[in-house]
């Protein structure tokens, strides 16, 4: 993790002072204004995935934060957050999820909080947002090939977010805005080629993610949504990251460095209502970046 301590330029003020005449000119009198304050920037914290756990801090600072996942693979895998009520452990939630049903809904005691969505295994997405103080888990709920997400081989680990004492990090200056709605994605400016920092908000009731992947020359974002579902054969595109589900009013900020071509977004989370995902329900669009 890399830490970049707040710096600040001290004011100085020269003054001359009086007395009888001399041949010695007055001392010139000036004043030095304070150089602005430097904001300090967030604290990075590399997480890194491997079939199937996570490396990661036991232990992290409260604030404006830097979530750096580097996968080292070979399978797809991406960090959700999960926030934990005052009173809930990790191991209640390890026990939770692992006697689960499918289609049953997740204890209302556990909030989706974004993470850095998968990039290619030997890539990295990172992202940065706010963590408040509490108890969380990094859990990847990717399936693999058999069906059986990552999360019920063991790949979920505890973290705790402890309150901050230094000074209050900035967010980045972001140059595009994704607002995440039910069930679409508002974005503006367009999307083009080079890098960006996208500021995503979360303006719908649901959770919702956003994956990315550069889809393969003569292959559509309908495509990839189809190999998802039986994974066989080579996927018409590649991951190239986003976010994992994010909850109603969050805000992460994302950067990105866009090769022109085309892209998909995608929102692969299941429906509240009905349990289908949302690219069922419409949550899936195609972009061409230049």
């Amino acid at each position: 993790m890399r830490l970049t301590v707040l710096t600040l330029a001290a004011a100085g003020v020269l003054t001359a002072c009086g007395g009888a005449a001399s041949d010695t000119p007055p001392a010139d009198t000036t004043t030095i204004s304070a150089a602005p304050a430097v904001a300090a920037t967030p604290v990075v914290y590399t997480i890194t995935a491997r079939d199937f756990a996570y490396d990661a801090p036991d232990t992290i600072t409260a604030g404006m934060v830097t979530l750096r996942l580097v996968n080292q693979g070979p399978d797809l895998h991406h960090v959700q957050l999960l926030k934990l009520d005052d009173g809930k452990t990790f191991e209640e939630l390890a026990a939770g999820l692992k006697s689960m049903k499918p289609g049953s809904p997740p204890p209302p005691w556990m909030h989706d909080v974004a993470g850095p969505n998968t990039p290619v295994p030997g890539g990295e997405q990172s992202v940065t947002e706010e963590l408040a103080p509490g108890n969380y888990a990094l859990i990847c709920f990717i399936p693999g090939a058999d069906g059986v997400p990552h999360a019920m081989k063991g790949m979920m680990k505890a973290l705790t977010v402890v309150p901050s004492t230094g000074a209050a990090a900035a967010a980045p200056a972001a140059d595009i805005t994704v607002k995440m709605t039910d069930y679409a994605w508002e974005i503006t400016p367009a999307l083009t080629a080079g890098k960006h920092v996208i500021k995503l908000e979360n303006a719908a009731e649901q959770s919702h993610e956003m994956f990315i992947a550069q889809l393969a020359p003569g292959t559509t974002a309908a495509d990839l949504a189809k190999w998802v579902e039986k994974q066989q054969g080579p996927p018409p595109g590649k991951p190239i990251g986003g976010i994992s589900g994010m909850a109603k009013g969050g805000v992460v900020y994302l950067p990105v460095d866009l090769a022109p071509g085309e892209y998909g977004l995608f929102c692969f989370l299941p429906d509240a209502k009905d349990g289908k995902m949302h690219v069922e329900h419409g949550m899936i669009t195609q972009v061409t970046v230049k």
